[in-house]
């Protein structure tokens, strides 16, 4: 199997003719998945876990609707860049890691963007590992690009559409055999997991990050509020 999975990436995709009423079929937000990560100080994190997200935690980064269950992430030009990563980004990090030949698993995301940052670029989602990022979900204007790493070059597709209310509904899928599904608005691209995935740990996150050069002002912010958000891993 790992040999198959080494093979050169490939995509196809498929519409499946849904439309922003697909929006309408309700993804609740389970934040008991995940562990928030975000900017403090200098170069530094902050990570809270889902117990403590909860019971009820706020921050400049993170909060919470009490009535609706919406997450909303917050980042903006002044917070450092860290791990690696050359924008700032507050992001809800998977709370185990886990190996895809396991079992079929998958991210599902229903988000409205709230604020864009000038360059017109966020980051909404990810599958990654310790070695870095295996797949990345980036709205760039009304397109949503999906940008797959294979530890030596990358591969960049337009995933789907940002629909006209600034709403994205998204799913990251792995199977064990070796494929990897990303769903953006009703449209689906299939890909071969790249080679750097084969032996790796991975997690997924859900994001709110800049992209590229941004200004270092408060006033260059990224803003995406979560009102659904579920990870699933299918038993052996």
């Amino acid at each position: 199997m790992l040999s198959r999975l080494a093979a050169p990436l490939f995509c196809l995709a498929a519409v499946t003719g849904a439309s922003a009423q697909a929006m309408d079929n309700r993804l609740s937000a389970d934040i008991s998945s995940f562990t928030l990560q975000e900017p403090s100080g200098q170069l530094s994190l902050h990570l809270v876990p889902s117990t403590t997200l909860i019971s009820g935690y706020s921050s400049p980064f993170y909060s919470r609707n009490p009535q609706t269950g919406g997450i909303t992430l917050h980042t903006d030009g002044l917070q450092p860049p860290v791990r690696g990563t050359i924008a700032p980004e507050t992001l809800l990090r998977e709370n185990s890691a886990w190996y895809f030949q396991q079992t079929s698993s998958d991210l599902e995301a229903a988000l409205h963007i709230d604020r864009i940052p000038k360059n017109g670029r966020i980051t909404i989602g990810r599958l990654t590992s310790q070695q870095g990022v295996i797949a990345e979900l980036r709205v760039e204007g009304d397109r949503v690009l999906a940008i797959v790493n294979n530890g030596t070059s990358t591969q960049k597709v337009v995933a789907g559409t940002v629909y006209p209310q600034q709403t994205v509904r998204y799913a990251i899928h792995t199977t064990p055999n070796g494929l990897l599904l990303i769903s953006v608005n009703g449209t689906t691209n299939h890909f071969s997991l790249p080679s750097a995935a084969t032996t790796q740990a991975l997690w997924f996150e859900a994001i709110a990050g800049e992209q590229g050069f941004h200004r270092p002002s408060h006033s260059d912010a990224a803003r995406v509020t979560f009102t659904g958000l579920q990870v699933h891993h299918q038993a052996a």
